[in-house]
């Protein structure tokens, strides 16, 4: 794929406040920016994300928008600052990504701000907004990213809105009492419901320098992390690539019955499980009992008898294109068993409903986890046991199962956790199969940026070995405080990701920089190091130098943590 173009890349004079990631505290003054003195249009970005920020945002704070002045990028998220959101901010009509996520936000969404027609990133996640969200949001075409999750949003207004699904208004407790797309339920009790707890920026001992080199403009001058920026140009063409698509696999489309609504069972729970039964306890599909939200649908939390959940992953109808990926699912877990893989309990495929069951991971995702580990138990013996246990479940499917299996998606949000932090694979919408005698195979490049293989991406040639590439990010990602696309990493060449950095500080002997701050102090720093290396040689460039699964278990085994 080539470099993600932007909108951002236009003619004129470029300034850009960065005051990021400081302890910046107090009210944010008045940024006036003189246009006067550069003779032509300037382009100008404001960033003050994870810092102490407080007061309101008062509604000249930007100063006045003029011709000459053209606010591409707003960011403040990650502060303490309270009030309504200025009305004024529908006026800025180059603005492109604006993000308020993180803050004390009260009142309602402005209609002014449905007035930005080139706006594409908009986050205000996490605050204390409420009333009704303006139906014309929908509207917004340039609109790639949106998030209102964790507000007292309400109103039945918002219930029909097109752009509703569980990952955009997650957590407005008010919204999950309404009436469902599918039907009406009673409300639930919300009382004890907490929001999401905010994200703590952990810092290890040594940062890159800022610099201006960068993939592409906004990277360059630090406007929005690459990581948002390629992950909404990514979703742009994946769904490009799948419009393109007359028509659904026939071989799918004949398992699926007609109108017959029946559960096909592959592991038997000890309870009956029927299609009305099972919809029942999700609550006919209701927000409220959503848990997660992928391309092709979301997932729910479903109690089908006292003391028995199971996890419901429904196929979105109106997007028939997820039916491939279902059926990939039904046919690769359907014939595994392994601890370390999620169990496929059943399914329903008929042509008014479409869904899979799954035994349920309280413990939710490795992503998640990623994010919160700073507050929640975090050590050596938790690393090791994560890290030894998806290597077995990716040793079970390249070398025990006949066909072969590859999996082509292993990231941190497809790895579930149980509560005393056992690991389990899942996802296997976009696996391949290969015969014993097969060794690799050509095909549409498919995962998450990042995490793809470097032949993969650039040839389509898939192999076990770009599963292993993907399990190393992983690792690496497990080990530090970066992600696999780091903010951070705008400062250096093109295509600078965690494996260099990995790389890198061990070239320069200072791997202790490369670990999250607690992890490291807690030791035991050798076999810290030593996993390090294993991440490290998984993503060695030439596929041919990686190690197998099979030889990555048994190194890991090498140095196994005592019981205890």
């Amino acid at each position: 794929m080539g470099k993600p173009t932007s909108s951002f890349q236009n003619s004129g004079f470029n300034i850009i406040h960065n005051f990021g990631e400081n302890k910046f505290s107090g009210a944010l003054p008045v940024l006036p920016i003189a246009t006067d003195r550069f003779g032509k249009q300037i382009q100008y970005a404001f960033l003050a994300g994870g810092n102490n920020l407080a007061g309101s945002l008062g509604e000249n704070i930007f100063g006045t928008a003029d011709d000459a002045l053209a606010i591409l990028a707003i960011n403040i998220s990650n502060n303490k600052i309270s009030g309504s959101i200025p009305k004024l901010l529908g006026d800025l009509k180059s603005l492109i990504f604006l993000d308020l996520s993180w803050n004390k936000f009260t009142g309602q969404i402005p209609e002014d701000l449905v007035k930005l027609r080139n706006l594409e990133v908009l986050l205000l996640n996490n605050n204390d907004l409420s009333g009704k969200v303006p139906s014309s949001l929908e509207n917004m075409t340039s609109l790639h990213s949106c998030n209102l999750s964790f507000n007292e949003f309400s109103g039945p207004d918002v219930a029909e809105n097109k752009m509703m699904d569980c990952s955009i208004f997650r957590g407005n407790y008010v919204l999950s009492s309404l009436p469902s797309v599918v039907t009406s339920v009673p409300p639930v009790d919300h009382k004890h419901v907490k929001k999401s707890p905010k994200p703590e920026h952990s810092k290890s001992r040594r940062h890159p320098k800022s610099g201006k080199n960068g993939v592409y403009l906004i990277a360059k001058v630090s406007i929005i992390s690459a990581a948002v920026v390629i992950a909404v140009v990514l979703a742009i063409v994946t769904l490009l690539c799948y419009a393109k698509q007359k028509k659904p696999d026939l071989k799918v489309e004949n398992t699926i019955s007609p109108q017959r609504r029946e559960i096909n069972v592959f592991n038997d729970i000890g309870v009956p499980l029927t299609y009305d039964g099972v919809v029942q306890a999700t609550g006919y599909f209701n927000r409220s009992n959503c848990i997660g939200n992928g391309g092709f649908g979301a997932t729910y939390r479903a109690e089908v008898s006292p003391g028995t959940i199971v996890a419901v992953k429904r196929l979105t109808t109106e997007r028939r294109q997820g039916i491939p990926q279902f059926h990939a699912e039904v046919s690769t877990l359907g014939r595994t068993k392994h601890p370390n893989l999620i169990t496929l309990i059943g399914y329903c495929a008929s042509q008014l409903e479409m869904f899979l069951i799954y035994n349920y991971l309280p413990g939710g995702n490795l992503d998640k986890f990623i994010r919160e580990r700073a507050r929640r138990a975090f050590d050596w013996r938790i690393v090791h046991k994560i890290a030894l246990q998806i290597a077995s479940a990716l040793s079970y499917l390249h070398d025990q199962c006949n066909p072969h299996i590859l999996h082509r998606d292993i990231k941190p949000s497809n790895i579930l956790l149980d509560n005393d932090y056992n690991a389990y694979l899942s996802d296997f919408g976009l696996s391949k199969l290969l015969s014993t005698t097969e060794t690799h195979a050509t095909t549409r490049v498919a995962g998450t940026f990042g995490y793809i293989a470097p032949e993969y991406a650039l040839t389509g040639r898939v192999s076990n070995k770009a599963d292993i590439y993907s399990y190393g990010v992983v690792l690496l990602e497990l080990m530090s405080d970066k992600r696999a696309l780091d903010p951070s990493f705008s400062s250096h060449e093109d295509g600078f990701n965690i494996v260099s950095w990995a790389c890198m500080l061990l070239k320069e002997g200072q791997a202790e920089d490369f670990f999250f701050s607690t992890l490291w102090d807690s030791g035991p720093q050798d076999d810290l190091v030593k996993m390090l290396h294993v991440a490290v040689l998984c993503t060695l460039e030439s596929y041919t130098a990686r190690p197998t699964m099979k030889q990555v278990v048994l190194r890991l085994k090498q140095f196994q943590p005592p019981p205890g």
